[in-house]
């Protein structure tokens, strides 16, 4: 096994050069902002010939007149200044870059095909780390790094490698709306030189990162990533979304980063050999993501079902069957003790349990309902799927649970319906407690079925 790369230059920088970042808003500037957003503690140099300060910065005509020492350049000049500006990164001994500036392989034509290869002959020749061209570079909210404004500043345990940029920007927020926060993000664009081998291995090593996801059009080197997948499946649980899997999505992919996106075929070969997990886009990503990054990964496969509304009840109820998971029988006893608490009419105490309509104006049928089936041996883990009528009941609701959820210690799944949306306030406090919120019960219990064999492995 080799040795991941030293990438402390890049994930690590005491200094960073914005090279071409302009005095307005253009889009350069979001690196600039990023950074002030996040609070980096680092020194930062903006390098514009035609500014003195750039949000009170002080603004140098080049990089070679900086007086100070550089870890990291990201480089936002046009497509045919990046050459030079690379060059006096080397003068400067600068150790790495980041490239933003498209318009070189991913254009599919001779010269930017040359242009890209120049300027890896140069990051070679002078020591430069690269990654891109045609990225967003390093999000990483532990060394208060960002390549846009208003990201999350709170740190996670989930490091990603995005060959998109957009979708890494896009991803961090969807995410944190479910509670999923990152430890790294890598928006490795074209991969001229650093790739998602290098860094794959340097996440599979990294004690800030518990889970892998990863966004990838091609890889360039087959062999070197399927042992570098291999290593990191060994340690930590990777989820990949492969795009470009049709004749279609390969020539976008083509386009996009300049990737080669190999055959469908191909693909599920590997993730078979590295027993990896798939997923099919952003939102089943997330989902895996949310059940390894909230759930034990040993979690049982009997699953009891609370629901106040009676038709989503036998839907998830089919959804553990097809996806290969078991709805719990639950013991006569449990039964009986919960037929003491709930309605009579328009209710069940079968599995899954039917609390009824009255249960959005009694919550507390959800939480005395969950510590009664909790404590059912049968029972690994519940699904509970409903809310308050208001937002004072929907909080009752949610600190109820989270009770519940403390004195059982079993894991617990609180689904937010169409139209039955948890407020913002409920959600928070489940998902403190430890508690993922699904929007349906089906995408719950698929991602869990995946947790469960992950397990079971």
């Amino acid at each position: 096994m080799s040795r991941p790369k030293d990438l402390s230059a890049i994930f690590q920088p005491r200094s960073i050069a914005l090279v071409g970042v302009p005095r307005g808003f253009e889009p350069g500037r979001m690196f600039l902002q990023g950074l002030l957003d996040q609070g980096y503690p680092g020194k930062i140099f903006p390098v514009n010939p035609r500014a003195d300060f750039i949000d009170g910065l002080r603004a140098y005509p080049s990089v070679k007149e900086i007086p100070e020492d550089i870890d990291l350049a990201i480089l936002l000049v046009p497509a045919p200044l990046v050459l030079p500006a690379l060059e006096q990164c080397g003068e400067k001994k600068v150790k790495a870059a980041v490239i933003y500036t498209s318009g070189f392989a991913e254009t599919g034509d001779g010269e930017g095909k040359k242009r890209e290869e120049e300027i890896l002959r140069v990051a070679r020749n002078r020591g430069i780390s690269l990654i891109g061209p045609n990225c967003m570079g390093i999000y990483d909210p532990n060394h208060r790094l960002a390549f846009f404004p208003g990201l999350p500043r709170k740190a996670g345990k989930v490091g990603m490698i995005s060959q998109s940029g957009s979708l890494a920007i896009l991803f961090s927020r969807m995410a944190e709306t479910r509670g999923v926060h990152f430890s790294k993000i890598i928006s490795s664009g074209n991969e001229s030189d650093l790739n998602s081998s290098d860094f794959l291995s340097f996440l599979g090593e990294d004690p800030a990162t518990e889970i892998i996801g990863a966004y990838l059009e091609g890889v360039k080197d087959g062999p070197a990533f399927l042992g570098a997948l291999r290593e990191a499946a060994r340690k930590k649980p990777v989820i990949l979304w492969k795009a470009g899997r049709t004749p279609k999505g390969a020539r976008a992919a083509s386009s996009h980063t300049g990737s080669l996106a190999g055959s469908r075929m191909a693909w599920d070969a590997l993730k078979n050999q590295a027993r990896v997990l798939t997923a099919r886009d952003a939102e089943e990503l997330l989902d895996f993501l949310t059940v390894f990054y909230y759930l034990p990964r040993r979690g049982g496969k009997r699953l009891a079902i609370l629901s106040g509304p009676g038709g989503p009840a036998v839907a998830a109820a089919d959804a553990c069957e097809e996806f290969g998971l078991e709805v719990a029988e639950l013991q006569e006893e449990t039964r009986k003790e919960l037929k003491k608490i709930i309605p009579q009419t328009g209710t069940s105490a079968n599995n899954p349990v039917d609390l009824g309509l009255a249960s959005v104006f009694q919550v507390d049928l959800y939480w005395r309902a969950a510590e009664i089936v909790g404590r059912d041996p049968g029972v690994d883990t519940l699904i509970l799927q409903g809310r308050g009528a208001t937002a004072e009941l929907d909080f009752q609701y949610a600190s109820g649970v989270i009770e519940a959820h403390r004195k059982i210690g079993k894991p617990f799944i609180a689904i937010s319906l169409g139209g039955m949306y948890l407020e913002d306030k409920s959600k928070e406090a489940l998902l403190k407690a430890g508690i993922p919120i699904f929007p349906s019960a089906e995408r719950a219990l698929w991602a869990y079925s995946h947790l469960a064999r992950y397990g079971e492995r």
